[in-house]
């Protein structure tokens, strides 16, 4: 893995330092860094650079811009780094400004690999072209992760969200590359070794579907099971194809049971479960499918107005700074768990809500940010999120607006509903062709994917 070194033009280009760490460590090796700025002019991130080893240097303004003082000091700390540190085999320039082309291109003289990250919409085309690698940061901040793994079932709930997604069995080698890409030390559960960690946590899968003390639940979970698989299949699945497919994933206990797999698949299509399409395709109907496909993204309709009236009024009184604590105030205020704050966290950030105090519209969870807006607007952007979750992954019927009321707003009054898509039909997110709603695609939207 490459040793790579980290300058940061961040009084031009404020970033969320964490993310950057994290994302190039995926492929090189962080030795440390550098950031430049007025560093009384953003307190609140200061302690996060030195967590990650970044050496803060500070550029008074004395009231004035100081743009060409950072290029300045930055190009000649680069260039003394390169000849004091030969073993840094990588730079990564935090910055899209087209007066450090000099400096990309004496890098690569020397045979320095060099990353460019910053936004797509200030970055010059010629320092996108002269890197070896560029990296919107905007990209960057749609993957952020919005709450940590802290318990081992948020871990093996997680692991069976990833194997669910990619379609695959998890064993031993899977776990092991799961838990290596989302950078999860088995010591922090108190585990002297991995393969303990992981023979725990394929016993702990294992448990979440096959065993049970009543045949009942087992045969529950096996029905979830198989929703689960018609949901994320990226093809049509029929009658046959969901019994060899689901006994392939996980081989069916008929002891466990007081009936065969076939019977019991027909049992869900008689008891509309399932719906079986003229063409004999299987479907799960809505609610229940839009329940597994965005498990991460549920809306909690029972929390959402407390957590909407919690941010606002925390944001309006500066008690809050960034998202990130927001989110944290409400997790102990409000009780909820990670996985609602999770998706109340994604929600707020592609809320449209927010600004960095940069004047930038991308932010990430834990960058300083102003909310822009009254608080029935930020209850609007949160509420029509998850109807756009929904949009942006099938037409939603007129006849079907009962059920997206009861996902989104838990209750069948549909005028709520309906008036939120008027709503993006006035801002030229969505169009109605009777009797569908669809989502009108675009080549560039800020939206979450």
């Amino acid at each position: 893995m490459k040793t790579s070194f980290i300058l940061m033009d961040y009084q031009n280009q404020p970033v969320d330092p964490e993310l950057i760490v994290k994302k190039i460590a995926e492929f090189a090796k962080v030795i440390g860094g550098k950031a430049y700025g007025h560093w009384s002019k953003y307190p609140a991130t200061m302690f996060t650079f030195l967590k990650y080893g970044i050496e803060l240097i500070e550029m008074p303004e004395d009231g004035f811009s100081n743009k060409k003082g950072n290029d300045i000091k930055l190009a000649v700390d680069t260039i003394e780094s390169m000849f004091m540190f030969p073993h840094i085999e990588s730079y990564v320039l935090v910055t899209g400004d087209a007066d450090f082309l000099p400096l990309v291109r004496k890098l690569k003289t020397y045979g320095k690999s060099v990353i460019v990250i910053s936004r797509s919409k200030t970055t010059s085309a010629d320092m996108q072209l002269a890197a070896d690698m560029y990296i919107p940061y905007e990209d960057i901040v749609k993957n952020e992760s919005i709450v940590d793994i802290d318990t081992f079932d948020d871990l093996v709930e997680e692991i069976i969200r990833k194997t669910d997604e990619k379609n695959l069995s998890p064993d031993e080698a899977i776990v092991k590359r799961i838990i290596t890409g989302i950078g999860v030390d088995y010591s922090k559960f108190r585990y002297t070794s991995m393969n303990a960690f992981v023979e725990d946590i394929l016993k702990a899968i294992k448990c979440r579907l096959m065993n049970s003390d009543e045949v009942s639940e087992y045969e529950e979970n096996y029905m979830r099971f198989m929703e689960r698989l018609i949901v994320t299949s990226i093809t049509p699945v029929d009658y046959k194809s969901l019994e060899s497919t689901a006994i392939s994933r996980h081989p069916w206990i008929s002891s466990n049971s007081r009936t065969s797999l076939k019977d019991l698949i027909k049992n869900m299509i008689e008891s509309k479960r399932l719906i079986k399409t003229d063409s004999g395709i299987l479907k799960v109907p809505a609610p229940r499918r839009w329940e597994i496909k965005y498990e991460k993204l549920l809306p909690y309709p029972e929390y959402r107005n407390n957590f909407v009236n919690m941010t606002f009024k925390s944001f309006a009184e500066k008690k809050s700074n960034t998202i990130y604590e927001v989110l944290h105030q409400a997790k102990d205020s409000l009780g909820l768990t990670n996985k609602a704050i999770s998706s109340f966290g994604i929600a707020l950030k592609f809320s449209g809500m927010f600004l960095g105090k940069d004047g930038s519209d991308y932010v990430s969870i834990k960058t300083p940010v102003i909310i822009k807006g009254s608080f029935e607007q930020l209850k609007a952007s949160m509420d029509t999120f998850y109807i756009k979750r929904i949009l942006k992954d099938e037409d939603i019927h007129s006849q079907d607006i009962k059920y997206v009321s009861e996902y989104v707003f838990d209750n069948q009054d549909e005028k709520t509903c309906i008036s939120l898509l008027k709503e993006l039909i006035q801002k030229n997110e969505v169009v109605f062709e009777k009797p569908f709603y669809k989502y009108i695609r675009r080549t560039q939207n800020n939206e979450e994917n």
